[in-house]
């Protein structure tokens, strides 16, 4: 079995809370793999919640840390094993150091804040750059386990593309800012 990446997809919306969920499944070959580009529906300026392996599935013998990787296009892509190539995007940094169920720390939920204003702290906030996309990357060790890891995000709104949410603020669709109210 290949590293296999499924789209994001809509979970679900619930008093104006979005859910996405990818699901990647991991041949016993690969040392990494990584989720497709995050969805355009996804407000990159407001915060959201990454939640990783939410099914609490084993992943390897050993620490499996994740990296979020920041996309300058909407065709930011990663491919290849152990050294990825990175397509219009970057390496930001590690964001989890384990989301292995051996740890005793999976599922993994982590707040992705563009606004943070405290220092970072492992495994429960990051303050990450606005990017046009992410890209999440199991970043194991060694051979991960013939396995699929469950990567779901969580944001209040995030039901459309940018430009329809502030096209729908202004109402006259040109500036996206609209008259003034007063």
């Amino acid at each position: 079995m290949a590293l296999t990446r499924g789209d994001w997809s809509v979970e679900g919306s619930f008093n104006g809370v979005t859910t996405w969920t990818c699901t990647v499944t991991v041949g016993a070959t690969e040392t990494d793999s990584y989720t497709q580009r995050t969805p355009v529906g996804l407000d990159p300026t407001k915060p959201w919640t990454l939640i990783v392996n939410s099914a609490g599935t084993d992943l390897d013998g050993q620490a499996v840390p994740v990296d979020l990787w920041v996309g300058t296009s909407g065709d930011a892509d990663l491919s290849g094993a152990g050294a990825l190539t990175a397509t219009d995007c970057y390496n930001f940094k590690q964001i989890i150091a384990d989301v292995d169920p051996d740890a005793g720390v999976a599922p993994t939920a982590i707040l992705m804040d563009p606004t943070l204003t405290t220092a970072d702290v492992a495994n429960v906030h990051v303050k990450v750059p606005i990017g046009a996309c992410y890209l999440m990357n199991l970043d194991g060790g060694s051979a991960l386990i013939n396995a699929a890891c469950i990567f779901k995000i969580i944001q209040e709104g995030g039901n459309g593309s940018l430009d329809s949410k502030y096209n729908e603020i202004g109402g006259d669709g040109s500036t996206g800012i609209g008259p003034d109210p007063s």
